[in-house]
Formats: structure tokens, sequence, C-alpha cells
């Protein structure tokens, strides 16, 4: 599936305003209603809370000019007492093959190029931009994007030189899906954060094994985990697939 680089400079303005409902449960009510319809407050928090989107904090105690490390876990509340000298890394994951997500992106690049008022050409336009995201064939496989962070300069230098030079050889052993039914599913294709539309690094894996969906609906979890040596640990994302039905449908 393939990603357009479609006003990149604003979306990322949009995620910065996004993280402002990161912490928010979103309202399944307006759910129902078109994608067309929702405002910016609701598509941040498909984005950065939702089913479809995960996020955690891990910590790290820095000490001396070359930064060795005490790891744990702030995990999704971000609400602990942090020292001066602490660097907190942040993750996202979202699962970008999932419909309400892709229709969340595609919402976002309305509102911030003003689409409700476009004159009706304009909007013909713009619709053919976006048709290929809205309407990708991901029969064949799960898309994760991860994007992540950190407080501190130095730390953020390195951690966005490890994604932008990792490949999906080199991640095939530390990064992988987890469902109650499949197991461990292990990743296809690797895309580093540039050029991935402002959603950060993606992760690509099998849509089926043994000839049946990866995840089913009586699956208790999808995690999705990797491990980064900046942060010295194995970070974990999980999903409810309890949670992730969108239109009467299992999504993701």
């Amino acid at each position: 599936m393939t990603i357009r680089r479609l006003w990149l400079p604003l979306l990322f303005i949009a995620m910065t305003v996004g993280g402002l409902y990161a912490r928010k449960k979103p309202r399944t009510s307006w759910l129902d209603e078109p994608f067309t319809k929702w405002n910016k407050g609701q598509v941040a928090q498909l984005f950065n809370n939702s089913p479809w989107a995960r996020s955690r904090d891990y910590r790290g105690q820095t000490t001396g000019e070359h930064g060795s490390f005490t790891q744990g876990v702030m995990g999704t509340s971000g609400n602990a007492t942090l020292g001066v000298n602490t660097v907190t890394y942040s993750f996202t994951a979202r699962l970008f093959s999932s419909e309400p997500i892709r229709e969340a992106y595609v919402r976002m690049l309305q509102i911030l190029n003003h689409y409700d008022t476009m004159p009706p050409a304009q909007q013909r336009i713009f619709d053919a931009k976006v048709d290929g995201l809205l309407h990708a064939d991901v029969s064949k496989e799960v898309v994760v994007t991860l994007f992540y962070g950190t407080n501190d300069p130095q730390s953020e230098r390195d951690l966005r030189q490890w994604f932008a030079t990792q490949t999906a050889d080199t991640l095939r052993q530390n990064a992988y899906l987890y469902t109650s039914s499949a197991g461990q599913i292990q990743l296809i294709k690797y895309f580093p954060a540039q050029g991935s539309g402002g959603l950060g690094a993606r992760f690509i894996y099998p849509r089926l094994s043994n000839g049946k969906p990866i995840l089913q609906p009586g699956d208790s979890r999808m995690r999705f985990q990797l491990y980064v040596p900046q942060v010295g640990q194995t970070i974990y994302l999980d999903f409810k697939p309890s949670e992730m039905m969108y239109k009467g449908q299992l999504s993701y």
C-alpha cells in the first residue's frame, strides 16, 4: 500500500495538534458518521488513542556525557514524575491498513486544506489524489506505522538515525506482530520514516497465516513488538481486537 506524500508540512502540524488529544478516549457515537464529518479533535483521538492507535512511553535516566541510563516503562498516561536528566521515549503504533485510520488521515488532510469550503471542481481533484489511499487493497498486508520521538536532542538524532538505517532483513528477528490465533508473525517489508506521509516508519506483515487471517474476532490481543537499542529493551504496543470493529467488521 502506497502512502502519497501529500501536504506533509501541514500534516506535521496536525500531528502536533493531535498530541493535545492523545490521552482522551474516543467517543464511539461519531464513528458511525461519515468520516467527512469528523472534526480535528475526533481525528486526533483516532490517531493517538483509539483501538487502532496505541501509545506508550519509556524512560531512561541519563548520567554523564555519553548518557548511560536505566530503563523504565511510563505506560500510556505519562504522569510519572521526571527528573531534569530523564530521557523519555514515546512511541505510537497505528494500524494504517485499518479503514478508520486511513479515513482519519484523509480527513485531517481535508481539514488542513479547507476541503469543506472548496469549490466542487477542486474537491474532485482532491478526491482523486486520495482515492488510492482510501480504497487501498489491504487484502494481503497489515501495515503498522510507528511514530517515535524523545525529549532529548541527541537521543532524538540517534533514534532517527537508527530507524533510517534499518531494513526488513535487520529487523526481521526483533520486529513482530503477535496474535492469539497466529502466534508470532514475521516482518516482510520495512520502510523508514522518510516518505511515509508523516506517520513514521512502516512495518508490513502478511494478513494471512496458513491460509487464515492472522486476527480473529475472538482473539484477546494483537501486539506489535520491537527491540529498540536506544531504549535498551523491547517495546510493546497492544491492540484489543474486541474494540476494533468498524462498520460491522473487524478492521485492521
